[in-house]
This record gives C-alpha cells, structure tokens and sequence, in this order.
C-alpha cells in the first residue's frame, strides 16, 4: 500500500470496523503491525487512532492495546452522521435525495461577515444557497461560504450534485475536521417558505466551520433542518480524577 496520511487510515480502519473485518470488542493490530501494514510513521496511527477514539470507534486500554467498541447493534443515527455529504446519507438511509441551488455568487467579507464566518476581512468568497430535499419532501437548507482562493471552480452545476466530491475527488483536497454548534430555534419565515415544516414552529440549526488538512478553514456553513431530519451522535469523555 503506498504511504497514507492518517486520514486515509482513519478511514479504513472506520471502515473496516463497520463491516465486520474488525470486529466488536475484538483489538486492533499493534502500533507495529498497523506502521507495517500503512507504510507510514508511528505518530500518523496514532493520530488516526487518535480520532477513531474521539468517536467512539475504539478504546485505547493501556497494557493491552486498542479495543473496538462500535456496537453494529446499536442503530445508526437517522440524521447527519460526521462529515458525510446528503448524497452519502440518502444511500445510508435508503431515500431519494435531490440538492437545489437556491442562490450562488461571489462575495467579500465585510465585518459582519467575517464576524458571522470567521473568515478574514477582505476575503473572496463563494456564498451559496441549497435546500435539501428527501423523498421529494424539502428538510433542511445550506447557506455555505467557502474561500474561494482554496475551492476554486465551484459551479451551480458542481454545487447541485456534491460540493465534497469536487473538493476530494476533483482538487484532491483532504477534509481534515468540522467544529460545529447546534442549537433549536424559532422557525423563520423563510424556513416555513423554502421547507416543508408539517406544523414544526422550531427548527435545528447547525454551524460548523471545516478546516482542510493543513488547517486552513476552507468553509462556513449554516444548515436549518426540520427537527425530525436530524440526529447528532457526540461522544463524552470523563476527565480523569
């Protein structure tokens, strides 16, 4: 296998562990035996590792090495699940998705916008609008800003069918991490225009903003999702006393 950052083995090591290959409470390989089989360094498996414990994919325990602790019993969330696209959540969950491009342009970062996105003043950025529809029923909005020095060529076209496989399989950009806020709030009158609310008056907001591998922030985005659309799986760590 040829070098992998330690997202590549994040992923695999995911990915094996969902289908079975590693096995519920089962360990993984060593350290040594994981360098050897990645081609790569120590600290790149233990950043990979690093993360898969952060989301409760596995338990380093010292003494005995990293145990897996996904249970494939216990259901997958119904909603957004890490940094999955629609598109890989409508195949996760078996429904119809169609994404519409509701506004794209060109903006600058005034001081009200670089305060709401945490991009600089000044900055170039792709604003864009979507709304997200499952089983022809509309359940959320993106409002997304990306920097457009980082994520140049972005079309309405590339917009309406995956932002994330233009960035990964067109640039070759590797989507490093998301820091996210989500709050419930008042539904707007422009949630109850674009979405198809059924009664819900509230509706669940989600801020994130994703840094590429090199730790540049690459996008801000604002999704509104009709409560039921979204679940959100958080893993709680105790501090040691």
């Amino acid at each position: 296998m040829p070098k992998a950052v330690f997202q590549d083995i994040y992923r695999d090591i995911r990915e094996n562990i969902e289908n079975g290959t590693y096995r519920y409470q089962s360990f993984l390989p060593s350290e040594n035996e994981l360098t050897q089989l990645y081609g790569c360094s120590r600290s790149s498996i233990r950043r990979a590792l690093a993360m898969l414990a952060q989301d409760a994919y596995v338990l380093p325990q010292q003494g005995k090495g990293v145990r897996v602790i996904r249970n494939p019993a216990i259901t997958d969330p119904q909603g957004y699940s890490g940094l999955e696209t629609f598109g890989e959540m409508a195949k996760r969950l078996g429904f119809t998705p169609k994404t519409t491009v509701l506004k794209f342009e060109k903006v600058v970062a005034g001081d009200a916008l670089a305060a709401l996105t945490g991009f600089a003043v000044g900055s170039d950025l792709t604003h864009i609008l979507r709304s997200r529809a499952a089983d022809g029923v509309t359940v959320s909005t993106d409002e997304s800003y990306y920097l457009s020095e980082s994520v140049p060529g972005l079309t309405p076209e590339i917009v309406a069918n995956s932002v994330y496989a233009y960035l990964e399989g067109t640039l070759g950009m590797k989507i490093a991490t998301s820091r996210r806020i989500i709050t419930v709030e008042g539904a707007t009158p422009a949630d109850e225009q674009i979405m198809d609310l059924d009664g819900f008056n509230a509706v669940c907001v989600m801020r994130s903003h994703t840094f590429d591998a090199d730790g540049i922030m690459i996008e801000y985005t604002e999704t509104r999702q009709k409560p039921e659309a979204l679940s959100s799986v958080d893993t709680a760590v105790r501090p040691a006393r």
